[in-house]
């Protein structure tokens, strides 16, 4: 069996083009944010400090976030609760547009990315439910929030060749609204609601506390290694002399890869097994985060490095949403868990990244390193604990 995928995969084509294209634009704002924001910073006058401060925000906004998912599980509905907090995290990012200094870039930032945040675990669990519901296979749904990545991405590095960075919190908004607007698409749930809350609760399948404990932390510390490359990636690719559109060329290798993971890999990810996966994923940011701190300045060198984002990345994200969909009770709510937990990851990493890049510069990858191995080796203690516990849980995939 995949490890993500069912049978029947016409069964509601309408409901999965709504998912996909709900996906394309939800991702559509970080792909310009990533490698865009960070010079918007720059051109506003913070340092090194301020904007690792500024830029751990929406990596502490996810963790922040999970109380809100947990609406999804109740009468509201998941599609719901995803349209108000993607209108609310729209209004956050037009307040950026007038955000003057620290303190109002940091509001905006936390408004904007507390209710994307939560919805993007929505998003993931009404796809998840068309998963089991419908036969939906969630990577070709989730390929389309990458490949939305990938060019708004390139789309924003040509358009600021002609305009002032100062453009990009506006060009976010926008598409933050967009997303409002596709999300009146996905499937109506009302109706549902109440005996979605007894069905989730009295019903299904959940993991051990301790092995969700110890699973999430590790998946945080894998993910959260990527913390110095979204922070400070950008910045060091442009002290090294690449351009604005070499810069993004960069990002779009990773998605590229990433998007190839997503579509092609899920009789893969069913044959390895979720740990497996996970294992395979996390080794590989082990070693690019270990070769990336060498400061490779040569663009051929940082290209192949960036094409191992599709292994530490999405085979650790598809690896992960495998092992959630193996337990059926509240599922939003676990979504939230989960999706805090990275985010308590990449706020811890990107908190730190802002130290290391002002003491280290590119040297500061080591210690990412180092954090995804932490992370493999608690997943690994993880599907030990699971083997042991078995009837306490579904067959393990790995």
């Amino acid at each position: 069996m995949s490890l993500i995928s069912f049978k029947d995969w016409s069964a509601s084509r309408k409901a999965a083009i709504a998912a996909s294209v709900t996906y394309a634009l939800l991702l559509t704002g970080p792909g310009v944010y990533t490698p865009f924001f960070p010079l918007w910073l720059v051109e506003r006058g913070f340092d090194a400090r301020d904007m690792g401060l500024l830029l751990a925000i929406p990596m502490l906004m996810r963790v922040a976030s999970a109380p809100f998912t947990w609406i999804g599980d109740g009468a509201l509905g998941p599609r719901r609760t995803f349209l108000f907090m993607a209108c609310c995290a729209a209004f956050g990012y037009a307040g950026l547009v007038f955000a003057e200094g620290f303190g109002a870039v940091a509001v905006s930032l936390a408004v904007a990315f507390l209710f994307s945040s939560a919805a993007t675990p929505l998003l993931d669990a009404i796809v998840l439910s068309g998963v089991s519901r419908h036969g939906h296979k969630y990577g070709q749904i989730r390929q389309w929030g990458s490949l939305a990545w990938l060019v708004s991405g390139l789309a924003a590095g040509l358009l600021l060749k002609h305009l002032p960075i100062t453009t990009v919190p506006p060009i976010l908004a926008i598409l933050a609204a967009l997303t409002v607007f596709a999300g009146l698409a996905l499937p109506d749930d009302r109706g549902r609601g109440h005996r979605m809350v007894r069905s989730q609760s009295l019903e299904g399948t959940a993991p051990p506390l301790l092995l969700m404990a110890v699973f999430v932390t590790g998946i945080s510390c894998i993910q959260g290694a990527h913390a110095f490359l979204y922070s400070f990636g950008t910045m060091i690719w442009q002290n090294q002399g690449f351009s604005s559109f070499q810069i993004a060329e960069l990002w779009a290798i990773g998605v590229v890869v990433e998007t190839s993971v997503f579509l092609f890999g899920s009789n893969i990810a069913g044959a390895l097994g979720p740990y497996r996966l996970i294992l395979f994923g996390g080794l590989a940011g082990v070693l690019r985060w270990t070769l990336l701190g060498f400061a490779p300045s040569h663009g051929l060198a940082v290209a192949a490095l960036q094409v191992m984002h599709g292994f530490t990345f999405a085979c650790v994200h598809l690896a992960t949403m495998g092992w959630i969909a193996r337990f059926t009770r509240r599922p939003s709510a676990r979504q939230g868990l989960v999706a805090s937990a990275i985010g308590m990851g990449l706020t811890i990493g990107t908190v730190l990244a802002g130290q290391l890049y002002q003491l280290f510069s590119a040297h500061g990858y080591f210690a990412m390193a180092f954090i995804a191995a932490l992370g493999i080796g608690l997943v690994m203690l993880a599907s030990v604990f699971e083997a042991r516990n078995q009837p306490q849980s579904p067959a393990s995939g790995g």
